[in-house]
């Protein structure tokens, strides 16, 4: 469980440290220089490096594999295979999988190339042959993007 809240603290930097650069790109126009990050990423919107190009939600996964195990444990000292314990663990799994989904929706709908990265990357795992979004588009990926851009088949947030 320690290596879970482990990860967890990274994914959460991670995020924090990107949305930090972004904030002060967006108010000066210049990439800072403190923070690994190239002007493309910065301009994409949202984190695709680190954690973050294995698994769309590292957070997200962490945090409900940390209440899955703790229901596990919970199983193990009780000597049973299900309890109470269950109620609380289901419950947060339910409240991740409705927020990931809201997150992806808005996500999707205010950044174009959003769905190209739904398609390379995993949602909580690493699926196999996730690509990164720094490899160069397929033309049906750049079909996305553009059609993403004219506000075709994503919901708009402004």
């Amino acid at each position: 469980m320690v290596a879970i809240v482990v990860l967890e603290f990274f994914a959460d930097q991670a995020q924090w440290n990107y949305h930090k650069a972004k904030g002060a790109y967006q108010k000066t126009a210049k990439v800072p220089s403190d923070l690994k990050y190239t002007r493309e990423q910065l301009d994409r919107g949202f984190n695709t490096t680190g954690l973050f190009a294995w698994s769309r939600h590292p957070n997200f996964a962490a945090e409900q594999a940390f209440w899955v195990c703790l229901y596990q444990w919970c199983c193990l000292e009780t000597e049973t295979y299900a309890n109470w314990a269950f109620a609380g663990a289901f419950g947060y799994l339910i409240l991740f999988q409705a927020s990931t989904w809201l997150t992806e929706l808005l996500s999707a709908g205010k950044y174009p190339e959003y769905k190209v990265y739904q398609e390379r990357v995993g949602k909580f795992i690493p699926k196999f042959g996730t690509k990164s979004m720094e490899l160069p588009q397929t033309e049906k990926e750049k079909q996305k993007v553009k059609d993403a851009k004219a506000g075709k088949g994503a919901m708009k947030t402004k």
